[in-house]
């Protein structure tokens, strides 16, 4: 099976409606069309999301241009799912270095969460995206960067959550190298082919 993990484009910081979970600016649908024109030309056979606006939207035009749909699994979602104000990283990084060092330190105990609840939903969603098949399936899973960061520190064996900045809309491709059967099988077995592409994003898109 082969996975792509796709973050997240912009989402509106500003939105008053839904401070909590907000849906993507402008230029973020601009990232999201920008990523179905290039997955739409790359076989992929199914599509997941994680709940969140943003991640959802994101999804949307690749869902269109495929004609499938999109499969919603809870735990892709973000450590901050239930704090009432979405804060980007960059104006978490705005707040100042001791502000920023506090996040980096534990990013999930910030947003009011526990690490190992945290890691173990995110890889009960991987392994319910595997689990779902079939083996040959090429799968775009439209998620957030902390499970995109649990993801990549498990297949390569690291110890911290966070080791990557995945940008906007970018793609983390994954091979699964033997799925096997049974619940999480094949998650010890996971080839990280890329990490954070952003070539198919024309550049007034990459920020």
């Amino acid at each position: 099976m082969k996975i792509v993990l796709v973050r997240h484009g912009r989402p509106d910081e500003d939105a008053a409606e839904r401070p909590h979970d907000p849906p993507l600016r402008a230029d973020g649908h601009a990232q999201a069309e920008a990523v179905a024109a290039r997955l739409a030309q790359e076989g992929i056979t199914r599509i997941v999301s994680s709940p969140m606006a943003r991640a959802a939207q994101t999804a949307q035009p690749l869902a269109r241009a495929l004609g499938l749909p999109v499969e919603t699994i809870e735990g892709w979602a973000e450590a901050d799912r239930h704090v009432a104000r979405y804060r980007s990283t960059e104006t978490l990084r705005a707040l100042g270095e001791s502000e920023w060092r506090r996040f980096l330190d534990d990013p999930i105990a910030y947003f009011g969460g526990d690490g190992a609840s945290f890691r173990n939903d995110v890889l009960g969603a991987l392994a319910a995206t595997v689990e779902a098949g079939p083996a040959d399936a090429h799968v775009a899973v439209f998620t957030h960067g902390l499970p995109i960061n649990v993801v990549l520190s498990h297949a390569l064996g690291l110890e911290r959550i966070v080791h990557f900045a995945p940008g906007y809309a970018s793609m983390t491709r994954l091979r699964l190298l033997n799925t096997g059967a049974g619940q999480g099988a094949g998650l010890d077995a996971i080839g990280v082919a890329s990490v954070n592409e952003r070539g198919h994003l024309p550049p007034n898109a990459l920020h």
